[in-house]
């Protein structure tokens, strides 16, 4: 194994994939984790690490198990509160990041990418939605039309206090059950930057 590769895995062991979601959202939002918590310790084991692109670029190398994902991405609450969100226009500021990554060793054979989602609102209420959109394995001559995962993660902070949600589900087809609430999603994120 390289040695790169040992390093990445020994600064992986013991981590689940919604503990990188949670981290990247967290660190997004500027939300300090809550003394004496599990997260406090995970915070602090990504802190001494110098190259946090490191991690989120390799977080493939995780397990991530697909096991229990059984809703469908159309019924995911979590997807609807984002969409109510930023159609209601009610905040004060709003910001979004995205990365892609293939695996590095394959190139078409799995993908994640990452979305996240901030809003703050005139009472001082954040919201963050983060997900992790996962395809284990990928038609190589069509990847929109391959099948996967999702793993979304919504935190709200609110006078010092956090609030954390997750919320799994699968899709047979990115093209047809992902991809048109990502459109969705942008178009009313730039109308919001617009307006």
């Amino acid at each position: 194994m390289p040695k790169a590769k040992k390093v990445r895995n020994s600064r992986l062991s013991g981590l689940k994939i919604e503990d990188i979601l949670n981290e990247e959202l967290r660190r997004e939002m500027g939300v300090e984790p809550e003394p004496g918590s599990r997260k406090l310790k995970l915070h602090q084991k990504f802190s001494s690490i110098d190259d946090w692109e490191d991690i989120m670029h390799s977080v493939y190398e995780l397990p991530i198990e697909i096991e229990g994902y059984t809703k469908k991405v159309s019924e995911m609450q979590l997807l609807k509160e984002m969409i109510d969100t930023l159609s209601s226009q009610e905040f004060e500021s709003v910001k979004r990041s995205e990365s892609r990554k293939k695996q590095l060793s394959q190139f078409v054979k799995t993908m994640n990418m990452y979305y996240n989602l901030v809003v703050t609102k005139k009472s001082g209420e954040r919201i963050g939605y983060g997900a992790l959109i996962y395809f284990p394995d990928f038609p190589e001559k069509n990847p929109e039309r391959g099948s996967g995962i999702v793993l979304a993660e919504r935190k709200i902070t609110r006078e010092g206090k956090t609030d954390t949600r997750f919320e799994r589900a699968r899709f047979d087809d990115f093209l047809v059950d992902v991809k048109p609430y990502i459109e969705i999603l942008g178009n009313l994120y730039r109308k919001s930057r617009k307006s």
